[in-house]
């Protein structure tokens, strides 16, 4: 086994017969997945010690979706190491395969009831509600402003981008006095483990936030929708009880279009390469709501 000193004060370090990195995702943490001398198997993730904070609100929020019904990786340890540099997380590992490396082998029916379980599990991890109230209104439409500005001093230039931004200005006045919920921050199938039994397993709490719950439905209309368009329709009928309402809509379409530029200029900032990704994906939105002249994506059928 090649040693890792950084890991090496981690109390039960002497008991692990295998250290293998995970290089999988965007996150700046690292993970591996670690065996001991039982042959268990745990998954390790480790973050610079300036994250310690939203690190311990991580693993308490993990340890919270066993309570709330939510499948994910249990909490093993948390604490420190590295002559407390760094702060990790020791979690439980969960055999199975990646949701978005099966989900297309599927028959239509089965990758629609998949969608159903996840909605309705995020409508569980959608329960839990911040200790203190904030105004989202102002602090979301601030943050988009900021991107917005950022965007333009990033020199980019999107051929849908005045549309955009006068449909989200006419909108905004949606958020005031909305729901603010945890939120995941990254659901989509990409972030979900399917057993060898079919249990479907929630991962990667990392980019949890406090938000209005719709907005974790970005990542359906980017992502999830590009692998199967029958468990996105199954997510929004899980999560609405089979009736998504208009404000849903509403809401949805305007979060689609507030981080269509963010996205963008995430992309611009990683690489030109990237930046290209992401303009296919916002092209993919703008024609899924016909430049936002409609609120449902023309995918969305009964």
């Amino acid at each position: 086994m090649i040693n890792y000193d950084e890991l090496k004060d981690i109390p039960c370090y002497d008991t692990w017969t295998s250290i293998e990195p995970i290089n999988q995702g965007f996150s700046t943490d690292r993970k591996f997945c670690i065996k001991n001398t039982n042959d268990e198997k745990f998954f390790l993730r480790l973050s610079d010690v300036t994250s310690y904070d939203r690190k311990k609100q991580e693993h308490e929020i993990i340890r919270s979706m066993s309570s709330l019904g939510v499948p994910t990786l249990k909490e093993v340890d948390f604490d420190l190491c590295n002559s407390e540099k760094h702060v990790y997380m020791l979690q439980t590992w969960i055999d199975g395969k990646l949701l978005e490396d099966v989900l297309a082998t599927f028959p239509e029916t089965k990758q629609y009831e998949l969608g159903l379980e996840a909605g309705r599990l995020l409508k569980k991890i959608h329960s839990l509600q911040p200790k203190t109230s904030f105004d989202w209104y102002s602090t979301r439409f601030n943050q988009y402003l900021s991107n917005y500005e950022e965007y333009k001093k990033h020199g980019i230039s999107y051929e849908y981008e005045q549309q955009i931004d006068r449909y989200i200005k006419t909108n905004i006045h949606l958020l005031k006095d909305k729901q603010i919920s945890l939120v995941h921050g990254d659901f989509h199938v990409g972030n979900m483990i399917l057993s060898p039994i079919d249990d479907l397993y929630i991962i990667d709490f990392d980019r949890f936030d406090w938000k209005n719950p719709i907005e974790d439905f970005y990542k359906l209309a980017v992502f999830s929708r590009n692998v199967s368009i029958p468990f996105s329709i199954g997510q929004i009928d899980g999560y609405t009880d089979f009736n998504p309402s208009i404000e849903f809509w509403e809401m949805y379409a305007l979060s689609v279009a507030m981080t269509s530029f963010l996205s963008l200029l995430w992309g611009k900032r990683i690489s030109e390469t990237m930046y290209k990704h992401r303009k296919r994906l916002c092209d993919i939105l703008v024609e899924d709501h016909d430049c936002f002249k409609n609120r449902i994506p023309n995918w969305y059928k009964k």
